[in-house]
């Protein structure tokens, strides 16, 4: 579709396809997916915003218009929160909006809440998102160091 705009100017426009059509065509031939050898029914997913690295339309980071990814911080220190600006959806270096959250746990399970289940981003992913989070800031954790018993 092309619309005139004055004498010399034109502005293109490109159309969309519904994210169900979109995830109709990429469901079987992402380049991202991971196929089990043995042949069962779990499909898995390399997508960088992908929370739980299965291969389905509520989770896909391309398809939808709303998208969560919980990666995480810079030097292994807390988590990076990103969401999927959708008014910047023309602008790939624009549309993902990433918020670092290096406080304590508690503090960051309430931002992830609050950004997500409160504003009615996509409360569908808010317990993934948070169990994603505190998977991520336990394993930043120090290892506990084991005692050696001390012979009497």
């Amino acid at each position: 579709h092309v619309l005139f705009l004055g004498s010399q100017e034109r502005k293109y426009r490109m159309t969309t396809h519904s994210p169900e059509l979109q995830w109709l065509l990429i469901r079987n031939s992402s380049s991202f997916l991971l196929r089990n050898k043995r042949g069962q029914a779990a499909t898995f997913t390399k997508e960088p915003y992908n929370l739980s690295s299965k291969n389905s339309f509520k989770y896909n980071s391309f398809v939808n218009k709303k998208c969560v990814g919980v990666t995480a911080g810079p030097d292994n220190k807390g988590v990076v929160l990103v969401t999927k600006n959708t008014k910047r959806s023309r602008k790939p270096r624009e549309m993902f909006v990433k918020v670092q959250l290096q406080k304590d746990r508690r503090k960051t399970y309430k931002t992830i809440r609050r950004s997500l289940g409160c504003a009615g981003y996509r409360p569908d992913l808010l317990e993934v998102a948070v169990r994603r989070a505190s998977a991520i800031l336990a394993s930043q954790r120090p290892a506990k160091r084991l005692r050696v018993k001390k012979r009497r």
